[in-house]
């Protein structure tokens, strides 16, 4: 049964052409959580920098609880949302997922844009392809089981992927395994949604929007 503090929607502030953004609606599908979308079209502007005072995005408002910045969104919808969490319960597994999002944040971002490094990011994509051949525990995803790391790189191979370098993935055998495994990854909560389907497409990149996402509202 949805619990009543669930029937209406967060509301999330970001932009497509943002991975942070992407991960922030990615894990909202995986936990079954309504999210109505707003796009930030300026960093300067006055109702965005009322709720971040920081100029920090995404942001996330549950009914006037506001969340600003990636960590501190995924951790709320992550909690707030139903079915396990998505961070491991064992500490090294844990310190693999986040050794993993920081790298997606910290080094694989900066070569995204409007012209990927593709020489750049190889580097990384070949580090992760021997990271799914040994995860800490026997599975499919960076840790074995799924957690936020796989959505941390999920929501960059989606844009790497619109920005037309999608041979990173495919050119290597696991890698594009696990994609295909994330893409068809059935929600942590149970809804009857494919959460690797709440990233922003091609269309929403090229036309600066934001799709909601209703599952119980």
């Amino acid at each position: 049964m949805i619990g009543d503090q669930l029937r209406t929607k967060m509301i999330l502030s970001g932009h497509p052409s943002c991975p942070n953004t992407g991960k922030c609606l990615q894990t909202a599908g995986e936990k079954g959580i309504d999210i109505e979308s707003k796009v930030i079209k300026e960093m300067d502007d006055s109702d965005f920098l009322a709720k971040s005072p920081y100029g920090i995005a995404p942001v996330l408002d549950d009914h006037g609880h506001v969340v600003y910045g990636t960590i501190a969104v995924l951790s709320y919808l992550d909690d707030k949302g139903f079915g396990p969490s998505l961070v491991p319960r064992n500490g090294g597994h844990r310190a693999v997922m986040y050794q993993w999002a920081d790298i997606a944040t910290e080094r694989v971002q900066p070569m995204m844009g409007d012209n990927i490094d593709k020489t750049g990011l190889a580097l990384f994509f070949d580090g992760l392809e021997q990271q799914l051949k040994n995860p800490p525990k026997k599975g499919d995803f960076i840790c074995g089981d799924f957690s936020l790391a796989d959505i941390h790189w999920s929501a960059c191979c989606n844009l790497i992927e619109i920005g037309g370098a999608g041979d990173l993935i495919s050119s290597r055998s696991v890698i594009n395994a696990w994609y295909e495994n994330v893409k068809s990854h059935p929600s942590t909560s149970k809804e009857k949604l494919n959460p690797h389907t709440c990233l922003p497409t091609t269309a929403d990149v090229s036309s600066g929007a934001m799709r909601d996402i209703s599952i119980n509202a």
